[in-house]
Formats: C-alpha cells, sequence, structure tokens
C-alpha cells in the first residue's frame, strides 16, 4: 500500500459547469427575446379588445417567467465560476497514517470527529467535511474540485485510519 493517498484539483469539472452555465445564459435571453416578440405580436394582433390592465398583465407574466429562469441561471454561473476560482494546480488533499490533510489543515486521525459528505443546498455540488474533536471549525471542500471519487476516498481514510474514520454518507439519504 502506498505511504499516502494524494487527491489533486480537477479543474475541467467547474470549467464544464461554467460553460453549461453560460450556454443556459444565453437560451434564457433567446426565450426572454421570443417572449418579449410573442406577447407584443399577441398585443398587435389583440390591441383593441385588450384592456391596459390585460396588455400589462400579458407582458408582466410573460417576460417575468422568462427573467426568472434567466435568474436562476445567472445564480448558478455565479455559483460555478466561484468554484472554478478556488481551484488552483496543487494538491487538494492528503490522506496518510497521521491524519488528514484537507485545504492546508492538518487534522491527526485522533483530533478527527466526523467526516460526512453533505449534499450540495440548491442544486450544488456536495460536499467533504471534517470535523474535528477539539471543537475548531470545521474544514469543508466540494467534491466537484477533486480528482478522486468519493469511494477511493472512503476507502483509503478506512485503511489510513485503522478503521477507526469512514466517510458517513447518511445525509444524503441513500
Amino acid at each position: 500500500m502506498p505511504e499516502q493517498l494524494i487527491i489533486g484539483f480537477n479543474p475541467m469539472s467547474a470549467a464544464n459547469r461554467v460553460a453549461y452555465f453560460g450556454s443556459q445564459i444565453r437560451g434564457r435571453l433567446m426565450w426572454l427575446v421570443l417572449a418579449v416578440v410573442v406577447c407584443f405580436g399577441i398585443w398587435i394582433w389583440q390591441r383593441a379588445s385588450l384592456s391596459p390592465r390585460d396588455t400589462g398583465l400579458m407582458f408582466g407574466v410573460g417576460i417575468a417567467y422568462s427573467l426568472i429562469w434567466l435568474a436562476f441561471a445567472f445564480v448558478n454561473w455565479l455559483r460555478a465560476k466561484s468554484a472554478l476560482s478556488a481551484v488552483s494546480p496543487g494538491v487538494a488533499a492528503t490522506v496518510d497514517r497521521q491524519g488528514i490533510w484537507l485545504q492546508g489543515v492538518a487534522i491527526a486521525w485522533p483530533q478527527v470527529a466526523r467526516i460526512t459528505i453533505r449534499p450540495g443546498r440548491f442544486g450544488g455540488t456536495s460536499s467533504l467535511l471534517v470535523k474535528r474533536a477539539d471543537g475548531a471549525p470545521p474544514v469543508k471542500m466540494s467534491l466537484a474540485l477533486l480528482d478522486a471519487m468519493p469511494g477511493t476516498i472512503d476507502s483509503a481514510i478506512r485503511a489510513y485510519s485503522g478503521g477507526a474514520q469512514q466517510i458517513d454518507t447518511s445525509k444524503l439519504g441513500n
């Protein structure tokens, strides 16, 4: 067995998310333009029978729907860009006989209270969370940034901690 498991950063998944949500923004903008064109077409076709209230309601609902989806895409794009900026070349984590090193913080096995994987909020990526026994703040890292699968990390944690630690996946609901 090697002396340690070295986990690197995976910039491709973060870059792919930025590209995906960028294309979603472009698509949502096209749908917004289409909503304006359709609402304007209906208004021209039915302007004699539409009251000002009906006209405002038609434009408001038609455009608001597209704007809400555009806002979701924009927020997800910002979150993906933030995750991409957190990726730097080099070592993201190390697991060895002494303990776990995550985001520049070394924690010895006796100081590890629990290691969990938490689901992301609002469809975000899951994160690896190491809670410390001494009451210090937990250390957290997004799994999307790592180049190792959670099962590989769990196996290394079980092996190097002598079976004292494992990743708790109960929060994932599986």
